[in-house]
């Protein structure tokens, strides 16, 4: 689990959400793809585009303030997805947490989910040499790029 978010409460504890993986990644679907939000970039914003997700669950638990330690078990849970996003030239990606739906039908985002996000040229992450020709067929896979 890794750190999301986390809230003062005051009493030496802490409320955080944990993430808590229920699925390896998978190449975006390409419903998703298609019908997710498209963000608008503007000035020195660049469009990173969504290419893998992973299924899970936010727990939220109170945390011991000094130690950053669960002191027992979740207080809630809410489905989720992580988006990878990337560059369309494949050198950044950066990753995402949204709210998802979990029901008979399988994982499904909810509409705040964007598929394409605008984000600082610098945001993110340098990719790694190696996989960049991978995130840049993703993209072409999903995407109708300029």
């Amino acid at each position: 689990m890794s750190r999301s978010h986390t809230a003062q409460s005051g009493s030496g504890t802490d409320s955080e959400w944990r993430w808590k993986d229920e699925s390896a990644n998978r190449a975006m679907p390409e419903s998703w793809a298609a019908n997710g939000r498209q963000e608008s970039t503007e000035g020195d914003e660049v469009a990173f585009y969504g290419i893998q997700v992973r299924l899970g669950v936010l727990l939220e638990y109170d945390v011991d303030s000094r130690t950053g330690k669960p002191t027992g078990l979740p207080n809630r849970e809410r489905a989720a997805c992580r988006v990878l996003y990337a560059t369309i030239c494949g050198s950044r990606a950066i990753v995402q947490e949204w709210d998802a739906d979990y029901g008979a039908d399988g994982w499904k985002p909810t509409a705040e989910l964007a598929s394409i996000i605008a984000k600082p040229a610098d945001a993110g992450d340098p990719v790694a040499q190696q996989h960049r020709d991978q995130y840049r067929s993703l993209v072409a896979e999903r995407y109708d790029p300029e």
